[in-house]
């Protein structure tokens, strides 16, 4: 048992409460290791870039042989990938805010946490028996922090975790008016089997028709409405209410420990039975979360009622969950004839 002294925090009724002098000293945030995190930007800007400059590619290209044929000059003359640099900045513009509004939030409560680290991802693909596929990969799987030290009270851990949606969503807004703007309609060409469609939700309908002036049959979205639409679903991802994702950090903290974890397993079985139905790719989130773990870490703190703004804010959340989640995010279209 660690040694305790009285540290001025009070729960609803006023009592003071004593912290473990570990607490206090973790209180004290410390400067977060940078090589790590330096290196995982880098390279995601490089896998972004190179999946922006397909995007472009696929964007504006007429024909599949002008695409393969612009692809081709660019392993001649990287330099091209730099087409790419929009696509690049709106998708890590996006991820960072998200991370940064957590970060951000820790270091006010002084809690420990690492800088944001970006997942860098294959912008290509070999696909046996298939060969290399280079279509609608993002070059990113996403980001992360890590938060060291343990939360004090369930205000502090609500507040940490709806700042990275909230955050993120400010950047996605933006960046999705002005893909949308930018966007154009798709030239007539003949369709291969196996054509991917991509689900749309809320935010993104509203968006197209307000700020897109084509068909909205035949919209070209434009690389940088492709940045806004990953982050949308790492956004409803991330708010899904399981485990320490961010949505089960606002459950948590809302309903306490027992709802928690009723609201997780609900969650989980919701997203088997969409992965079964709708889309595969639940499936493979469902298992992550299931090494991850349902089980939420306790704030040393018990549960304590949050307020009226913090119950507004998590209403935001919940709207900001409903804009942005996909039922089905990819579809896999065959025969689909001519565009």
């Amino acid at each position: 048992m660690a040694d305790h002294t009285e540290f001025p925090l009070h729960r609803s009724e006023d009592r003071p409460v004593s912290l473990p002098v570990d607490l206090i000293h973790a209180a004290e945030p410390q400067n977060p290791k940078l090589l790590l995190p330096a290196l995982l930007l880098v390279l995601t800007i490089l896998s972004t870039l190179v999946a922006g400059f397909i995007f472009h590619v696929q964007f504006s290209s007429e024909t599949e042989v002008e695409a393969y044929h612009r692809i081709s000059e660019a392993l001649a003359h990287p330099v091209q990938v730099l087409e790419g640099l929009d696509f690049a900045a709106a998708i890590l513009l996006i991820l960072l805010a998200h991370e940064l509004g957590h970060f951000l939030a820790c270091r006010f409560y002084r809690l420990n946490a690492s800088l944001p680290h970006l997942i860098p991802a294959p912008p290509v693909l070999y696909i046996p028996f298939i060969g290399w596929f280079s279509g609608f990969l993002f070059g990113t799987f996403g980001a992360v922090i890590r938060i060291r030290s343990q939360f004090r009270n369930v205000k502090q851990l609500f507040d940490v975790g709806v700042a990275g949606p909230i955050a993120g969503f400010l950047l996605i807004v933006p960046v999705l008016i002005l893909g949308m703007v930018y966007s154009t309609e798709f030239h007539e060409f003949e369709q291969l089997e196996g054509m991917f469609m991509f689900g749309e939700p809320l935010l993104f309908k509203w968006a197209a028709s307000l700020f897109y002036r084509g068909d909205p049959y035949l919209l070209n979205l434009h690389p940088i409405g492709w940045a806004a639409w990953f982050g949308m679903i790492a956004t409803s991802l991330n708010l899904l209410p399981v485990g320490q994702l961010d949505g089960g950090h606002i459950v948590y903290a809302l309903f306490g420990e027992k709802v928690h974890r009723i609201v997780s397993y609900a969650t989980f079985g919701g997203l088997i039975l969409l992965g079964i139905f709708a889309f595969y790719g639940y499936l493979f989130f469902a298992v992550l979360l299931v090494i991850l773990r349902f089980r939420h870490p306790r704030p040393y703190i018990g549960w304590q009622p949050l307020g009226k703004a913090r119950m507004w804010t998590a209403i935001v959340a919940l709207v900001i969950f409903i804009l942005t989640f996909m039922p089905v995010p990819v579809t896999l279209v065959e025969n689909s004839g001519t565009l």
